[in-house]
Formats: C-alpha cells, structure tokens, sequence
C-alpha cells in the first residue's frame, strides 16, 4: 500500500505539471488610450499553440492586425514574430506553429495593432510570462510565490505513502 501512495502522489505531481502547459491567459492592455483590452487564451497542442482573442473597446466593423512579437509591451517590444489572425467582432482564434512552452520564456508579447492602414499604431499588448523550467524538473510557481505546486503534491504523496508504513508497523 505504501508504495501504491507513493505512486499516486507521482502521477498527481506529474498531472499538475502538465496542467502548468496547458494553458495560459494572458491581458491585453490598452494602449494609446485606444479603450480596447482584453484576453488571450493560449492553449497547448503538443508542438503547436492555440491562441484565443476576446477583446472590447475595438471600432465596429474593424479588422485589427495581431501578431506574437519579440521583446515586451513597450520599448522592447521587437519586430513580428508569429502572425495571428485579425480581430475581427472582438474575437480572433489562431493556431501557431510554435510549443507553448516554447514561448513562455517572458521573451513574447501579443500586440494588437489599430487597422491594416495604420498597422504603426498599437492598441493593447500583453506579455506572454515566463514558466519556470530546468531539463530534470517543471516548476509551476503561484503568481504570488511561493512553494512549487508538483513540488507539494509529490512530497505530500510520499509522507502519505511513509505515514501509511510507519501505522502499519505500530500497530
């Protein structure tokens, strides 16, 4: 029984870490006092990456440009690096060619620009973050710090597979 704790404590950890990838929403801020924000949704699909718009504030019947830059909103941001398909309604669905591991290294942002003809002329960003990853290990940190999630699940499945051996022996 002790070793079947430990095992589920294992799969739990390895299941929290690939939630880690699954997803990651990210705001899109205003920009220019433009009044257009929103969300991206980027979803993991193996070596390719969903990502889903949802925005307000944008001009009816607009079509707004949007790519994956290099660099962060703002003065780093740098030159187009993934194409997303326009914001068109408020919504714009798009899969790249790219892991979403790949791009969480706090070295992308989304960038929505105001229209074809004004392409010069942003109006949100967001910052794609960065994962914590290191060839051995996935950390998956909570936005406040703290202690890492998979860290927590596989320590708690292996007291619990130690406690289990330790009861069965006193009794």
């Amino acid at each position: 029984m002790r070793k079947l704790a430990v095992v589920v404590g294992a799969i739990l950890a390895l299941a929290m870490v690939g939630a880690a990838f699954a997803d990651t929403t990210i705001n899109l801020s205003p920009i220019n006092n433009s009044g257009v924000s929103g969300t991206a949704q980027l979803i993991a699909k193996g070596n390719q990456t969903e990502v889903i718009v949802t925005v307000t504030g944008e001009p009816s019947s607009a079509s707004e440009p949007m790519h994956i830059h290099s660099g962060q909103c703002g003065p780093t941001l740098g030159k187009v690096i993934y194409p997303l398909k326009n914001v068109e309604g408020g919504k714009s669905d798009t899969t790249v060619n790219v892991s979403l591991q790949a791009i969480e290294n706090g070295h992308f942002a989304i960038n929505v620009h105001q229209s074809a003809a004004n392409i010069g002329t942003y109006v949100a960003c967001g910052n794609i973050p960065a994962m914590a990853v290191t060839p051995t290990t996935v950390t998956a940190l909570p936005k406040t710090g703290g202690t890492p999630i998979a860290l927590v699940v596989l320590v708690g499945g292996a007291l619990l597979g130690a406690g289990y051996a330790l009861r069965r022996r006193l009794a």
